[in-house]
């Protein structure tokens, strides 16, 4: 068969049923799924220091390549095994749907959480972290961003947050959402949970302009992670685009790899921790098992 011809094949194959590979995934649904993984980690573990997968741009699943982060459902994600979740609403019109820089994305805040909550009640031995970020323009409201996030929180039910200063032990926060909040209260009411990014370390360099940077970038603050304070999250983004270099999906073909390669050949060393908080574009099943397999490592 000519070459060309293989090539637009593979192409119509990949545009058509998505590409899965171990670190890097466009399909529907991750290849192995843990649902459950959290209740096999002791109570009395801070979770500041728990390796834990995590997906940018959680719910950008609209608005092309420039816009598109994820290829799983919030489900799906769920079952893989992510567990800190990068949720951005927009305020409009007093309520609080989901955008990406201009794109919206089919659904609102209050879905989310209550699809949350839902894997929640299924799995209680996990926790959410989910860091809360106003996106965008605000747009016609009459009221504040904190006061719309608070209706919503309090239609879904307070007994479902975990409202904190800091982030507790993970026997505290089994079964409950934890707001990384990046908005103000205004002085209108108490906090939602630590404020982001607070006293975290917080590695997001999103602006690439050579992949080689990125990783360099990405590689030295997982490493920071290791030998850094139980008692102090560290945040570890392996996204980034560029608007003529990178789309979110091409980056993550060429960072997520080295990812996994880096968890893979991680060796155990004492007195060290884990990789902390680990979020990615299109993450593959295997490097998300990686992530969760540093907890033991």
């Amino acid at each position: 068969m000519d070459q060309s011809v293989k090539l637009f094949i593979y192409f119509m194959v990949v545009g058509v049923f998505g590409e899965q590979t171990p670190a890097f995934d466009r399909t529907d649904a991750p290849a192995v799924t843990m649902p459950d993984w959290m209740s096999y980690v002791p109570d009395n573990l801070p979770l500041s220091s728990l390796a834990i997968p995590g997906t940018h741009d959680t719910m950008a699943f609209f608005g092309g390549s420039l816009a598109e982060c994820q290829s799983w459902s919030l489900l799906n994600q769920f079952n893989a095994g992510v567990r800190f979740l990068d949720i951005r609403p927009r305020h409009y019109q007093d309520r609080l749907p989901i955008f990406h820089g201009v794109s919206y994305q089919r659904t609102y805040f209050d879905q989310v959480l209550k699809d949350t909550v839902a894997f929640l009640i299924k799995y209680p031995s996990e926790t959410v972290l989910m860091r809360v970020k106003e996106e965008y323009e605000p747009y016609q409201n009459t009221r504040s961003y904190y006061k719309s996030v608070a209706e919503v929180v309090s239609q879904i039910g307070e007994q479902w947050f975990l409202r904190s200063r800091s982030l507790p032990t993970l026997g505290e926060a089994r079964g409950k959402i934890i707001i990384l909040q990046q908005f103000s209260s205004n002085g209108e009411g108490p906090d939602f949970g630590p404020p982001y990014p607070g006293h975290m370390s917080i590695s997001d360099k999103y602006q690439v302009t050579d992949d080689a940077d990125k990783w360099a970038e990405v590689e030295r603050h997982l490493k920071v992670a290791q030998n850094g304070d139980p008692e102090r999250a560290y945040l570890t983004y392996c996204s980034g685009t560029h608007w003529l270099l990178y789309t979110p999906e091409s980056l993550a073909r060429k960072i997520n790899p080295r990812v996994l390669n880096y968890l893979n050949t991680k060796t155990s060393v004492a007195g060290k921790r884990s990789v902390g908080v680990v979020l990615m574009d299109f993450p593959g099943a295997e490097v998300v098992r990686q992530i969760v397999l540093d907890n033991w490592k």
